[in-house]
């Protein structure tokens, strides 16, 4: 799994490095930290993100298992590098001996520098932290993480301050769910020891029989890893009051891929509008 960890300088991104510590020591994960500026800074060394991501690092670092973890740097190598117009220069770099951990710092729009991170270094998971019941503080009136989690390939964990869950909330309405997926799933579960409601939305009263026969799979596929499942079914009309009424504590997760009934009935820009909005942590899955 490589896991793409969005970072700016506001105190959820600490919460939400927790999180990615506790899920990169689970999978064994390649991480990579990113940070966007709205422009070049002068001088990196004196940037406050560039600071930031340093402080990122090291906190991951220690989270992950210190100086006996899957991430320190302790394999030392000469690799060609590319500098100026079509000149390579060969550099010693030290790097994981097991895990990749990388720090990047691009410059432009933010989601659009994350949606290009994410699709350049195909990666199979976002994780941004969000202000708990807050709108987007990325400057001027750019809906990021909506954007972020409506765009994106892959899957995305938002994640709100300090939010402990005990229950997942997934909800699908399509029979095919990605195998990467289901792990994220269970691997979050596993951490936080939560169990598992799987909610199958229906269209026009009935749910489909395929769709019916994956979430029996699905079931057994996380009872076999010892992870508490209960099944129900809503009408795909009453999804948004659903959430908004029923869901209290629990980390909510939809599976939105092109071939569901929410990506069909609902504009491609609700899920990532909701999620963002949402008070709890929110985990969008493709």
């Amino acid at each position: 799994m490589r896991i793409l960890f969005v970072a700016d300088e506001e105190p959820h991104t600490a919460y939400a490095l927790e999180e990615l510590a506790r899920l990169s020591l689970n999978t064994w994960a390649d991480v990579i930290l990113l940070g966007v500026s709205p422009d070049l800074p002068g001088s990196l060394e004196q940037n406050s993100l560039a600071r930031a991501l340093r402080a990122y690092r090291d906190t991951f670092l220690e989270r992950a298992g210190g100086e006996d973890g899957p991430y320190v740097m302790n394999e030392w190598r000469h690799e060609w590098i590319p500098t100026r117009g079509r000149a390579w220069e060969q550099i010693l770099v030290c790097r994981s001996a097991r895990k990749d951990l990388r720090v990047r710092l691009r410059v432009g729009a933010a989601a659009s520098e994350i949606l290009a991170e994410a699709s350049e270094q195909e990666v199979d998971l976002i994780v941004m932290g969000c202000p708990s019941g807050s709108e987007p503080k990325w400057g001027a009136a750019e809906q990021v993480y909506s954007r972020v989690l409506s765009e994106a390939g892959c899957s995305v964990l938002l994640v709100k301050d300090q939010h402990e869950f005990k229950r997942i909330v997934a909800c699908l309405d399509q029979s095919y769910i990605s195998q990467d997926s289901l792990e994220i799933i269970n691997q979050m579960a596993t951490i936080h020891k939560a169990s598992l409601e799987l909610v199958g939305l229906s269209g026009e009263g009935s749910l489909r029989r395929d769709v019916y026969r994956r979430i029996i799979e699905i079931g057994d596929y996380f009872e076999d890893r010892e992870i508490k499942v209960e099944v129900r079914v809503t009408d795909i009309q009453q999804f948004e009051k659903f959430l908004e009424e029923e869901l209290k504590e629990d980390l909510v997760a939809i599976w939105a891929g092109r071939r569901s009934l929410i990506d069909r009935l609902f504009p491609r820009e609700w899920v990532g509008r909701f999620a963002s909005k949402w008070r709890r942590s929110s985990l969008v899955m493709r």
